[in-house]
């Protein structure tokens, strides 16, 4: 006895017609009839008296019938409780984030969603792109906060923050006067940056813009080695590019005897974007259109002060090409062609 058999039974009970009772439950009658056989086999007792003109509920179908209702009826309401059960007790909303994140996106939207969704729990999944969108792939994460161009079966992206990118070398390489500078006139230096495996698309687009001008040469520290990216630009053994804004590598240089430079003649910048999995329950889209809310009114980021920390002693020799140095990490490097 199942469900289904209830369910029969009910509707052939309240209609006191199998004809009619199969209309009801959009079969034919011979397999309704079939059904209320086995189950009377089942309960070894007849429910029905049936005649050519009239089908009547025996003793023992009366006492089934209220019965059956209060099952179909409990059967039925259990979806309502374990949703009313998850509304009380939300799952926890996990949002992947990237390195070089604006406080001021992340402030925002933590707050607006502590303020419309006071009753959901949030936790931060701090990554660099490429692994949160195997994360965002998987459903390990609602949501991300990536820095794009983001793509992947069933992933939807939006844009929310654009900012401009600027270099910083070291102090004493010859750009301490500058406030801006051609990417060309590097060429001489090495360009560092964390790991290329921490967002391929947009590391791969930087390169095809940096051999364009001749800056040839690279360093690229395994993993998120941002301590030992700030220790190789401000020693002057190499420049980088950051984005305009408050993220983890330009934090990464507070303090450091370094110059941040705007770009002549190059209008690199950095997205970030909301992405989320369209085929994925609730929350991810939820707090994508959250996101989305945001858009509007966000301050353009503006360049960082000049460090004020003098010019320190320089105990590491300059030139690379003689040279090969290992700071808090490996790199490599490769001559010009």
């Amino acid at each position: 006895m199942d469900m289904l058999h209830l369910r029969y039974f009910v509707a052939v009970a309240e209609e006191l017609n199998f004809t009619r009772a199969a209309a009801r439950l959009h079969m034919a009658t011979s397999p309704l009839s079939q059904r209320i056989k086995d189950l009377e086999r089942e309960l070894t007792t007849p429910l029905f008296v049936r005649t050519h003109h009239k089908v009547e509920l025996t003793p023992a179908g009366e006492a089934l019938l209220p019965a059956a209702r209060d099952v179909i009826r409990q059967f039925e309401a259990i979806p309502g409780l374990v949703h009313t059960a998850a509304r009380a007790h939300p799952r926890t909303a996990v949002i992947g984030i990237a390195p070089d994140v604006s406080t001021e996106l992340r402030t925002r939207f933590l707050g607006t969603l502590a303020g419309r969704h006071p009753d959901l729990p949030v936790r931060l999944h701090p990554a660099s792109t490429e692994p949160l969108v195997r994360s965002l792939l998987s459903g390990e994460i609602d949501m991300g906060f990536l820095h794009g161009p983001v793509t992947g079966p069933g992933i939807r992206t939006l844009d929310l923050e654009t900012v401009p990118v600027a270099v910083v070398v070291g102090r004493g390489t010859g750009f301490d006067e500058r406030t801006a500078v051609r990417l060309e006139e590097l060429a001489h230096l090495p360009f560092a940056s964390i790991g290329y495996d921490a967002a391929p698309e947009i590391y791969h687009r930087l390169d095809e813009v940096l051999n364009r001008v001749a800056v040839r040469k690279r360093i690229g520290l395994e993993g998120h080695n941002f301590a030992g990216l700030a220790h190789l630009v401000a020693a002057g053994q190499a420049f980088t590019l950051i984005a305009l804004g408050s993220g983890t590598t330009g934090k990464a240089f507070t303090g450091e005897p370094v110059v941040t430079l705007g770009i002549e003649g190059s209008d690199l910048t950095l997205t970030t974007v909301a992405a989320w999995h369209q085929d994925r329950p609730e929350p991810g889209q939820m707090l994508a259109g959250l996101a989305a809310t945001l858009t509007k009114g966000l301050p353009s980021p503006k360049a960082y002060p000049p460090p004020t920390p003098p010019p320190v002693p320089r105990t590491v020799p300059r030139d690379l090409t003689s040279t090969m140095l290992e700071v808090s990490g490996r790199w490599s490097w490769r001559r010009p062609r």
